[in-house]
Protein backbone atom coordinates (compact mmCIF):
# COMPACT_ATOMS: atom_id res chain seq x y z
CA UNK A 1 0.00 0.00 0.00
CA UNK A 2 2.84 2.40 0.83
CA UNK A 3 4.04 2.15 -2.74
CA UNK A 4 1.50 4.73 -3.84
CA UNK A 5 3.47 7.34 -1.87
CA UNK A 6 6.79 6.36 -3.41
CA UNK A 7 8.10 9.58 -5.01
CA UNK A 8 9.92 7.65 -7.69
CA UNK A 9 6.69 5.91 -8.72
CA UNK A 10 4.74 9.18 -8.77
CA UNK A 11 7.34 10.94 -10.87
CA UNK A 12 8.80 14.44 -10.73
CA UNK A 13 6.41 16.03 -13.30
CA UNK A 14 3.41 14.98 -11.21
CA UNK A 15 5.02 16.30 -8.04
CA UNK A 16 5.79 19.60 -9.75
CA UNK A 17 2.23 19.91 -11.06
CA UNK A 18 0.81 19.14 -7.64
CA UNK A 19 3.12 21.71 -6.02
CA UNK A 20 2.16 24.41 -8.52
CA UNK A 21 -1.52 23.70 -7.90
CA UNK A 22 -1.10 23.95 -4.14
CA UNK A 23 0.87 27.18 -4.53
CA UNK A 24 -1.78 28.67 -6.83
CA UNK A 25 -4.58 27.77 -4.41
CA UNK A 26 -2.57 29.23 -1.52
CA UNK A 27 -2.01 32.49 -3.42
CA UNK A 28 -5.71 32.78 -4.24
CA UNK A 29 -6.63 32.20 -0.59
CA UNK A 30 -4.05 34.74 0.59
CA UNK A 31 -5.26 37.29 -2.00
CA UNK A 32 -8.89 36.87 -0.96
CA UNK A 33 -8.00 36.95 2.74
CA UNK A 34 -6.02 40.16 2.28
CA UNK A 35 -8.94 41.81 0.47
CA UNK A 36 -11.40 40.83 3.20
CA UNK A 37 -9.32 41.40 6.34
CA UNK A 38 -6.44 43.78 5.53
CA UNK A 39 -7.43 45.86 2.49
CA UNK A 40 -7.97 49.62 3.10
CA UNK A 41 -11.66 49.13 2.14
CA UNK A 42 -12.17 46.30 4.64
CA UNK A 43 -14.52 48.39 6.79
CA UNK A 44 -17.02 48.96 3.96
CA UNK A 45 -19.86 46.40 3.91
CA UNK A 46 -20.64 44.10 1.03
CA UNK A 47 -21.05 40.44 0.07
CA UNK A 48 -18.03 38.41 1.18
CA UNK A 49 -17.10 36.75 -2.13
CA UNK A 50 -17.42 40.08 -4.00
CA UNK A 51 -15.17 41.82 -1.46
CA UNK A 52 -12.60 39.06 -1.86
CA UNK A 53 -12.52 38.71 -5.66
CA UNK A 54 -13.78 40.64 -8.69
CA UNK A 55 -14.73 37.49 -10.61
CA UNK A 56 -18.35 37.44 -9.40
CA UNK A 57 -18.67 41.07 -10.47
CA UNK A 58 -17.49 40.17 -13.98
CA UNK A 59 -19.76 37.11 -14.17
CA UNK A 60 -22.75 39.21 -13.14
CA UNK A 61 -22.07 41.78 -15.86
CA UNK A 62 -21.88 39.04 -18.48
CA UNK A 63 -25.11 37.46 -17.21
CA UNK A 64 -26.87 40.81 -17.47
CA UNK A 65 -28.05 40.86 -13.86
CA UNK A 66 -25.49 43.27 -12.40
CA UNK A 67 -28.09 45.98 -11.78
CA UNK A 68 -30.30 43.52 -9.89
CA UNK A 69 -27.42 42.32 -7.74
CA UNK A 70 -26.54 45.93 -6.92
CA UNK A 71 -30.12 46.61 -5.87
CA UNK A 72 -30.08 43.48 -3.71
CA UNK A 73 -26.82 44.58 -2.07
CA UNK A 74 -27.95 48.16 -1.42
CA UNK A 75 -31.22 46.90 0.05
CA UNK A 76 -29.20 44.72 2.42
CA UNK A 77 -26.09 46.77 3.21
CA UNK A 78 -27.22 50.38 2.76
CA UNK A 79 -26.18 53.45 0.81
CA UNK A 80 -22.55 52.40 0.25
CA UNK A 81 -21.56 48.88 -0.77
CA UNK A 82 -18.19 47.35 -1.56
CA UNK A 83 -18.86 45.39 -4.76
CA UNK A 84 -15.28 44.41 -5.63
CA UNK A 85 -11.93 44.43 -3.85
CA UNK A 86 -11.30 48.01 -5.00
CA UNK A 87 -14.76 49.35 -5.91
CA UNK A 88 -17.57 51.06 -4.00
CA UNK A 89 -21.14 51.50 -5.24
CA UNK A 90 -23.12 54.48 -3.94
CA UNK A 91 -26.87 55.04 -3.74
CA UNK A 92 -26.60 58.21 -1.67
CA UNK A 93 -27.70 61.44 -3.35
CA UNK A 94 -24.81 63.31 -1.74
CA UNK A 95 -22.36 61.10 -3.64
CA UNK A 96 -23.31 62.69 -6.97
CA UNK A 97 -21.54 65.94 -6.11
CA UNK A 98 -18.72 64.26 -4.21
CA UNK A 99 -17.85 61.95 -7.11
CA UNK A 100 -18.85 63.84 -10.26
CA UNK A 101 -18.97 67.49 -9.21
CA UNK A 102 -16.28 70.14 -9.09
CA UNK A 103 -15.61 70.74 -5.39
CA UNK A 104 -13.36 73.64 -4.37
CA UNK A 105 -10.27 72.36 -2.64
CA UNK A 106 -10.80 68.81 -3.88
CA UNK A 107 -9.07 67.15 -6.85
CA UNK A 108 -11.17 65.95 -9.77
CA UNK A 109 -11.93 62.25 -9.88
CA UNK A 110 -10.78 60.86 -13.21
CA UNK A 111 -12.96 58.57 -15.27
CA UNK A 112 -12.06 54.90 -15.02
CA UNK A 113 -10.22 54.18 -18.31
CA UNK A 114 -11.26 50.53 -18.56
CA UNK A 115 -14.70 51.23 -20.04
CA UNK A 116 -13.72 53.56 -22.87
CA UNK A 117 -10.15 52.41 -23.45
CA UNK A 118 -8.90 52.77 -27.01
CA UNK A 119 -9.19 49.69 -29.19
CA UNK A 120 -5.82 50.59 -30.71
CA UNK A 121 -3.10 52.97 -29.38
CA UNK A 122 -3.36 55.12 -32.51
CA UNK A 123 -7.12 55.59 -32.27
CA UNK A 124 -8.25 59.23 -32.02
CA UNK A 125 -9.59 60.62 -28.76
CA UNK A 126 -13.30 61.02 -28.17
CA UNK A 127 -15.72 63.04 -26.08
CA UNK A 128 -16.08 59.91 -23.91
CA UNK A 129 -12.33 59.75 -23.36
CA UNK A 130 -10.92 59.51 -19.81
CA UNK A 131 -8.45 62.18 -20.96
CA UNK A 132 -9.87 65.27 -19.23
CA UNK A 133 -8.16 67.77 -21.54
CA UNK A 134 -9.51 66.04 -24.64
CA UNK A 135 -12.98 65.76 -23.14
CA UNK A 136 -13.03 69.45 -22.19
CA UNK A 137 -11.85 70.53 -25.64
CA UNK A 138 -14.49 68.47 -27.41
CA UNK A 139 -17.33 69.35 -25.08
CA UNK A 140 -16.68 73.04 -25.70
CA UNK A 141 -16.71 72.38 -29.44
CA UNK A 142 -20.06 70.56 -29.27
CA UNK A 143 -21.69 72.89 -26.72
CA UNK A 144 -23.33 75.21 -29.27
CA UNK A 145 -24.75 72.24 -31.18
CA UNK A 146 -26.90 71.44 -28.14
CA UNK A 147 -27.83 74.97 -27.06
CA UNK A 148 -31.38 76.35 -26.78
CA UNK A 149 -30.85 78.29 -30.01
CA UNK A 150 -29.65 75.23 -31.89
CA UNK A 151 -32.59 73.19 -30.60
CA UNK A 152 -34.96 75.87 -31.88
CA UNK A 153 -33.23 75.82 -35.28
CA UNK A 154 -33.26 72.00 -35.38
CA UNK A 155 -36.94 71.73 -34.40
CA UNK A 156 -38.38 71.61 -37.95
CA UNK A 157 -36.05 68.73 -38.85
CA UNK A 158 -36.94 66.82 -35.67
CA UNK A 159 -40.66 67.47 -36.07
CA UNK A 160 -40.48 66.30 -39.69
CA UNK A 161 -39.08 62.94 -38.59
CA UNK A 162 -41.74 62.57 -35.93
CA UNK A 163 -44.41 63.37 -38.51
CA UNK A 164 -43.09 60.54 -40.69
CA UNK A 165 -43.07 58.26 -37.65
CA UNK A 166 -46.71 59.10 -36.88
CA UNK A 167 -47.74 58.48 -40.49
CA UNK A 168 -46.19 55.01 -40.40
CA UNK A 169 -47.95 54.19 -37.14
CA UNK A 170 -51.29 55.44 -38.43
CA UNK A 171 -50.99 53.13 -41.41
CA UNK A 172 -50.63 50.27 -38.93
CA UNK A 173 -53.55 51.29 -36.75
CA UNK A 174 -55.37 48.31 -35.25
CA UNK A 175 -52.45 45.93 -35.87
CA UNK A 176 -49.92 44.77 -33.24
CA UNK A 177 -46.53 46.46 -33.54
CA UNK A 178 -43.35 46.44 -31.49
CA UNK A 179 -43.07 49.99 -30.23
CA UNK A 180 -39.52 49.40 -28.93
CA UNK A 181 -38.43 48.74 -32.50
CA UNK A 182 -40.23 51.76 -33.96
CA UNK A 183 -38.97 54.16 -31.30
CA UNK A 184 -35.45 52.95 -32.06
CA UNK A 185 -36.04 53.62 -35.75
CA UNK A 186 -37.20 57.16 -34.99
CA UNK A 187 -34.47 58.26 -32.61
CA UNK A 188 -31.67 56.87 -34.77
CA UNK A 189 -33.13 58.57 -37.84
CA UNK A 190 -33.18 61.91 -36.01
CA UNK A 191 -29.65 61.58 -34.61
CA UNK A 192 -28.33 60.30 -37.92
CA UNK A 193 -29.75 63.29 -39.77
CA UNK A 194 -28.41 65.76 -37.20
CA UNK A 195 -24.96 64.15 -37.20
CA UNK A 196 -24.35 62.77 -40.70
CA UNK A 197 -26.56 65.07 -42.73
CA UNK A 198 -28.87 62.28 -43.78
CA UNK A 199 -31.35 59.96 -42.13
CA UNK A 200 -30.84 56.22 -41.80
CA UNK A 201 -34.40 55.92 -43.21
CA UNK A 202 -35.32 53.27 -40.67
CA UNK A 203 -38.84 54.68 -40.25
CA UNK A 204 -39.33 55.04 -43.99
CA UNK A 205 -38.20 51.47 -44.72
CA UNK A 206 -39.68 49.91 -41.61
CA UNK A 207 -36.41 48.20 -40.73
CA UNK A 208 -33.06 49.01 -39.13
CA UNK A 209 -30.18 50.32 -41.21
CA UNK A 210 -26.96 48.25 -40.96
CA UNK A 211 -25.33 51.00 -38.88
CA UNK A 212 -28.23 50.85 -36.42
CA UNK A 213 -28.25 47.05 -36.26
CA UNK A 214 -24.59 47.02 -35.23
CA UNK A 215 -25.09 49.90 -32.78
CA UNK A 216 -27.85 48.02 -30.97
CA UNK A 217 -25.21 45.57 -29.75
CA UNK A 218 -22.86 48.26 -28.45
CA UNK A 219 -23.78 47.83 -24.80
CA UNK A 220 -22.90 44.15 -24.82
CA UNK A 221 -19.64 44.80 -26.67
CA UNK A 222 -18.58 47.60 -24.34
CA UNK A 223 -19.34 45.44 -21.30
CA UNK A 224 -17.21 42.58 -22.62
CA UNK A 225 -14.27 44.87 -23.45
CA UNK A 226 -14.54 46.73 -20.13
CA UNK A 227 -14.40 43.54 -18.09
CA UNK A 228 -11.36 42.33 -20.05
CA UNK A 229 -9.66 45.67 -19.35
CA UNK A 230 -10.11 45.10 -15.61
CA UNK A 231 -7.23 42.62 -15.66
CA UNK A 232 -4.05 44.45 -16.69
CA UNK A 233 -1.58 43.45 -17.99
CA UNK A 234 -3.40 40.25 -18.96
CA UNK A 235 -5.94 42.35 -20.89
CA UNK A 236 -3.44 42.75 -23.74
CA UNK A 237 -3.51 38.98 -24.20
CA UNK A 238 -7.20 38.54 -23.38
CA UNK A 239 -8.11 40.98 -26.16
CA UNK A 240 -7.03 38.32 -28.64
CA UNK A 241 -9.65 36.00 -27.14
CA UNK A 242 -12.53 38.41 -27.74
CA UNK A 243 -15.07 37.12 -30.30
CA UNK A 244 -13.82 37.91 -33.79
CA UNK A 245 -17.36 38.72 -34.85
CA UNK A 246 -17.60 41.38 -32.14
CA UNK A 247 -14.35 43.04 -33.17
CA UNK A 248 -15.21 42.86 -36.87
CA UNK A 249 -18.61 44.47 -36.33
CA UNK A 250 -16.95 47.31 -34.44
CA UNK A 251 -14.52 47.85 -37.31
CA UNK A 252 -17.36 47.72 -39.86
CA UNK A 253 -19.26 50.28 -37.81
CA UNK A 254 -16.30 52.61 -37.75
CA UNK A 255 -15.87 52.36 -41.51
CA UNK A 256 -19.53 53.25 -42.13
CA UNK A 257 -19.26 56.15 -39.65
CA UNK A 258 -16.11 57.42 -41.33
CA UNK A 259 -17.75 57.40 -44.76
CA UNK A 260 -20.86 59.17 -43.50
CA UNK A 261 -18.87 61.76 -41.52
CA UNK A 262 -16.65 62.50 -44.54
CA UNK A 263 -19.73 62.95 -46.71
CA UNK A 264 -21.31 65.40 -44.25
CA UNK A 265 -18.10 67.40 -43.77
CA UNK A 266 -17.81 67.79 -47.53
CA UNK A 267 -21.23 69.49 -47.71
CA UNK A 268 -21.11 73.25 -48.21
CA UNK A 269 -24.15 74.05 -46.09
CA UNK A 270 -25.30 75.81 -42.96
CA UNK A 271 -28.08 73.31 -42.28
CA UNK A 272 -29.24 73.31 -38.64
CA UNK A 273 -27.62 70.18 -37.25
CA UNK A 274 -24.79 69.17 -34.93
CA UNK A 275 -21.99 69.66 -37.45
CA UNK A 276 -22.55 73.26 -38.51
CA UNK A 277 -21.98 74.83 -35.05
CA UNK A 278 -18.90 72.67 -34.46
CA UNK A 279 -17.37 73.65 -37.81
CA UNK A 280 -17.91 77.31 -36.94
CA UNK A 281 -16.29 76.75 -33.55
CA UNK A 282 -13.33 75.10 -35.26
CA UNK A 283 -12.80 78.18 -37.41
CA UNK A 284 -12.07 80.25 -34.29
CA UNK A 285 -10.20 77.80 -32.04
CA UNK A 286 -9.00 74.23 -31.76
CA UNK A 287 -11.98 71.94 -31.38
CA UNK A 288 -12.37 68.66 -33.21
CA UNK A 289 -9.30 67.47 -35.08
CA UNK A 290 -9.75 66.02 -38.60
CA UNK A 291 -9.15 62.45 -37.48
CA UNK A 292 -11.60 62.80 -34.56
CA UNK A 293 -14.78 63.60 -36.48
CA UNK A 294 -16.04 60.17 -37.45
CA UNK A 295 -15.52 58.52 -34.05
CA UNK A 296 -17.16 61.39 -32.18
CA UNK A 297 -20.11 61.71 -34.55
CA UNK A 298 -20.73 57.98 -34.19
CA UNK A 299 -20.75 58.37 -30.41
CA UNK A 300 -23.12 61.34 -30.59
CA UNK A 301 -25.52 59.42 -32.83
CA UNK A 302 -25.63 56.42 -30.53
CA UNK A 303 -25.78 58.37 -27.28
CA UNK A 304 -28.59 60.55 -28.59
CA UNK A 305 -30.60 57.63 -29.91
CA UNK A 306 -30.42 54.56 -27.70
CA UNK A 307 -31.01 56.39 -24.44
CA UNK A 308 -33.96 58.44 -25.71
CA UNK A 309 -35.59 55.39 -27.31
CA UNK A 310 -35.15 53.46 -24.07
CA UNK A 311 -36.65 56.27 -22.02
CA UNK A 312 -39.67 56.50 -24.31
CA UNK A 313 -40.23 52.74 -24.38
CA UNK A 314 -40.06 52.54 -20.59
CA UNK A 315 -42.44 55.46 -20.13
CA UNK A 316 -45.01 54.05 -22.54
CA UNK A 317 -44.84 50.65 -20.84
CA UNK A 318 -45.33 52.22 -17.42
CA UNK A 319 -48.27 54.26 -18.72
CA UNK A 320 -49.95 51.14 -20.12
CA UNK A 321 -49.41 49.32 -16.83
CA UNK A 322 -50.75 52.27 -14.81
CA UNK A 323 -54.12 53.21 -16.36
CA UNK A 324 -54.81 56.05 -13.92
CA UNK A 325 -51.65 57.89 -14.94
CA UNK A 326 -52.33 57.16 -18.61
CA UNK A 327 -55.87 58.54 -18.37
CA UNK A 328 -54.77 61.76 -16.67
CA UNK A 329 -51.89 62.47 -19.05
CA UNK A 330 -53.98 61.65 -22.13
CA UNK A 331 -56.78 63.92 -20.94
CA UNK A 332 -54.42 66.81 -20.25
CA UNK A 333 -52.74 66.52 -23.66
CA UNK A 334 -56.04 66.38 -25.55
CA UNK A 335 -57.39 69.36 -23.63
CA UNK A 336 -54.28 71.44 -24.38
CA UNK A 337 -54.37 71.02 -28.16
CA UNK A 338 -57.24 71.50 -30.56
CA UNK A 339 -55.41 69.93 -33.50
CA UNK A 340 -52.48 67.57 -33.87
CA UNK A 341 -50.54 70.07 -35.97
CA UNK A 342 -50.40 72.40 -32.99
CA UNK A 343 -48.25 69.89 -31.08
CA UNK A 344 -44.64 70.98 -31.52
CA UNK A 345 -41.41 71.14 -29.56
CA UNK A 346 -42.24 74.72 -28.59
CA UNK A 347 -45.79 74.01 -27.44
CA UNK A 348 -44.96 70.94 -25.35
CA UNK A 349 -42.28 72.68 -23.32
CA UNK A 350 -44.46 73.81 -20.41
CA UNK A 351 -46.49 70.83 -19.25
CA UNK A 352 -45.73 69.96 -15.60
CA UNK A 353 -47.52 66.61 -15.49
CA UNK A 354 -45.92 65.45 -18.74
CA UNK A 355 -42.50 66.34 -17.31
CA UNK A 356 -43.37 64.50 -14.09
CA UNK A 357 -44.30 61.39 -16.09
CA UNK A 358 -41.02 61.57 -18.02
CA UNK A 359 -38.98 62.02 -14.85
CA UNK A 360 -40.72 59.14 -13.13
CA UNK A 361 -40.09 56.95 -16.16
CA UNK A 362 -36.40 57.86 -16.09
CA UNK A 363 -36.31 57.15 -12.36
CA UNK A 364 -37.86 53.72 -12.53
CA UNK A 365 -36.02 52.75 -15.75
CA UNK A 366 -32.86 54.85 -16.07
CA UNK A 367 -31.40 54.51 -19.60
CA UNK A 368 -27.91 54.56 -18.06
CA UNK A 369 -28.48 51.52 -15.86
CA UNK A 370 -25.25 51.73 -13.90
CA UNK A 371 -22.48 54.31 -13.71
CA UNK A 372 -19.02 54.48 -15.20
CA UNK A 373 -16.72 54.51 -12.13
CA UNK A 374 -14.36 57.32 -11.25
CA UNK A 375 -11.00 56.75 -9.52
CA UNK A 376 -10.05 58.18 -6.13
CA UNK A 377 -6.99 60.43 -6.62
CA UNK A 378 -3.61 60.18 -4.88
CA UNK A 379 -4.11 60.95 -1.22
CA UNK A 380 -7.68 59.66 -1.39
CA UNK A 381 -10.93 61.62 -1.23
CA UNK A 382 -13.85 62.17 1.12
CA UNK A 383 -17.17 60.85 -0.21
CA UNK A 384 -20.34 61.10 1.87
CA UNK A 385 -18.25 62.03 4.89
CA UNK A 386 -15.92 59.02 4.76
CA UNK A 387 -12.37 58.72 3.49
CA UNK A 388 -11.88 56.65 0.34
CA UNK A 389 -8.26 55.58 -0.33
CA UNK A 390 -6.46 56.31 -3.58
CA UNK A 391 -7.09 54.06 -6.55
CA UNK A 392 -10.58 53.04 -5.42
CA UNK A 393 -13.24 52.85 -8.13
CA UNK A 394 -16.37 54.76 -7.07
CA UNK A 395 -19.72 55.23 -8.82
CA UNK A 396 -23.34 56.18 -8.24
CA UNK A 397 -25.35 53.42 -9.86
CA UNK A 398 -28.71 54.75 -10.94
CA UNK A 399 -30.91 51.68 -10.93
CA UNK A 400 -30.28 50.65 -7.31
CA UNK A 401 -30.25 54.29 -6.15
CA UNK A 402 -33.59 54.98 -7.82
CA UNK A 403 -35.16 51.79 -6.49
CA UNK A 404 -33.96 52.15 -2.89
CA UNK A 405 -36.67 52.65 -0.27
CA UNK A 406 -34.38 54.98 1.66
CA UNK A 407 -34.50 57.34 -1.31
CA UNK A 408 -38.06 56.94 -2.60
CA UNK A 409 -41.34 55.82 -1.05
CA UNK A 410 -42.78 52.86 -2.91
CA UNK A 411 -39.65 52.83 -5.09
CA UNK A 412 -40.91 50.16 -7.49
CA UNK A 413 -44.20 51.97 -8.18
CA UNK A 414 -44.81 54.47 -10.98
CA UNK A 415 -45.91 57.66 -9.18
CA UNK A 416 -45.29 60.84 -11.24
CA UNK A 417 -46.87 62.99 -8.52
CA UNK A 418 -43.67 62.67 -6.46
CA UNK A 419 -42.13 65.17 -8.90
CA UNK A 420 -45.00 67.66 -8.57
CA UNK A 421 -45.45 67.91 -4.80
CA UNK A 422 -42.12 66.71 -3.55
CA UNK A 423 -41.74 65.75 0.08
CA UNK A 424 -38.00 65.39 0.75
CA UNK A 425 -38.77 63.19 3.74
CA UNK A 426 -40.23 60.51 1.49
CA UNK A 427 -38.65 61.23 -1.92
CA UNK A 428 -35.02 62.29 -2.03
CA UNK A 429 -34.76 63.92 -5.43
CA UNK A 430 -31.06 64.66 -4.92
CA UNK A 431 -30.53 60.95 -5.64
CA UNK A 432 -32.24 61.35 -9.02
CA UNK A 433 -29.82 62.51 -11.71
CA UNK A 434 -30.76 60.72 -14.97
CA UNK A 435 -28.40 62.83 -17.07
CA UNK A 436 -25.57 62.94 -14.55
CA UNK A 437 -23.95 66.09 -13.19
CA UNK A 438 -20.71 67.96 -13.62
CA UNK A 439 -18.34 68.09 -16.54
CA UNK A 440 -19.36 64.67 -17.87
CA UNK A 441 -23.13 65.20 -17.66
CA UNK A 442 -25.19 64.46 -20.75
CA UNK A 443 -24.69 67.26 -23.25
CA UNK A 444 -27.91 66.34 -25.08
CA UNK A 445 -30.34 66.61 -22.15
CA UNK A 446 -32.43 69.42 -23.65
CA UNK A 447 -32.74 67.61 -26.96
CA UNK A 448 -33.71 64.34 -25.26
CA UNK A 449 -36.44 66.02 -23.22
CA UNK A 450 -37.75 67.85 -26.29
CA UNK A 451 -38.01 64.59 -28.26
CA UNK A 452 -39.67 62.71 -25.41
CA UNK A 453 -42.23 65.46 -24.77
CA UNK A 454 -43.16 65.69 -28.42
CA UNK A 455 -43.32 61.96 -29.14
CA UNK A 456 -45.43 61.21 -26.06
CA UNK A 457 -47.77 64.10 -26.77
CA UNK A 458 -48.27 63.09 -30.39
CA UNK A 459 -48.81 59.42 -29.49
CA UNK A 460 -51.37 60.04 -26.75
CA UNK A 461 -53.20 62.71 -28.72
CA UNK A 462 -53.60 60.57 -31.83
CA UNK A 463 -53.98 57.05 -30.43
CA UNK A 464 -55.69 55.01 -27.81
CA UNK A 465 -52.90 52.58 -26.94
CA UNK A 466 -53.27 49.16 -25.35
CA UNK A 467 -50.97 46.22 -24.79
CA UNK A 468 -51.37 43.59 -27.49
CA UNK A 469 -51.40 41.02 -24.70
CA UNK A 470 -53.11 42.31 -21.53
CA UNK A 471 -51.01 39.87 -19.49
CA UNK A 472 -47.75 41.33 -20.82
CA UNK A 473 -47.03 43.20 -17.59
CA UNK A 474 -43.73 43.14 -15.75
CA UNK A 475 -41.21 45.35 -13.98
CA UNK A 476 -38.83 47.03 -16.42
CA UNK A 477 -35.93 46.23 -14.11
CA UNK A 478 -36.32 42.48 -14.57
CA UNK A 479 -34.83 42.78 -18.06
CA UNK A 480 -31.14 41.98 -18.52
CA UNK A 481 -28.69 44.82 -18.98
CA UNK A 482 -25.11 45.35 -20.03
CA UNK A 483 -24.23 49.02 -19.99
CA UNK A 484 -27.67 49.57 -21.47
CA UNK A 485 -30.93 47.67 -21.27
CA UNK A 486 -31.40 44.57 -23.40
CA UNK A 487 -34.96 45.56 -24.18
CA UNK A 488 -37.81 43.12 -24.64
CA UNK A 489 -40.44 43.96 -27.27
CA UNK A 490 -43.29 46.30 -26.36
CA UNK A 491 -46.15 44.82 -28.36
CA UNK A 492 -49.02 47.30 -28.56
CA UNK A 493 -52.12 48.00 -30.61
CA UNK A 494 -52.67 51.61 -31.65
CA UNK A 495 -56.20 52.72 -32.44
CA UNK A 496 -56.87 56.16 -33.79
CA UNK A 497 -58.41 58.44 -31.20
CA UNK A 498 -60.55 60.33 -33.69
CA UNK A 499 -58.67 63.55 -32.94
CA UNK A 500 -56.63 63.47 -36.16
Amino acid sequence: MLEIFDLELIGKPAILGFSVTILAVLLVVLYGSYNVFLHPLRHYPGPLIWRAFRLRYVISIHRGDFHLRLKEFHDKYGLVVRVAPNELSYADGAAWKDIYGNRPGHPLLQKNPTTFQKMNPNDPKSIMSPDEDAHSRMRKAFANAFSEKSLKDQSPLIEGHIQGFMSQLKSRSGKPIDLVEWLNFLTFDISGDLSFGESFDCVKNGKAHTWVEIANGFGRGLAIIATVNLYPPLNKTLHYLLPKKLMQRQMDHREISAAKAEKRLAMDTDRPDFVTPVKKFNEKRAGIQPNEWSLNMGIIVFAGSETTATGLAAIVRELLQNPGVLARLTSEIRERFEEERHITIATTGNHPYLDAVINEGLRIAPPAVVGVPRIAPPGGVTICGRHVPKGTYVAVNQFPANRLERNFRYPNSFIPERFLDNNPKTDNLTAFQPFGIGRHSCIGMKLAFAEMRLVLSRLLYSFNIVLADPKDRWDWGTQPSSMFWVKKPLRVVLRKSGRT
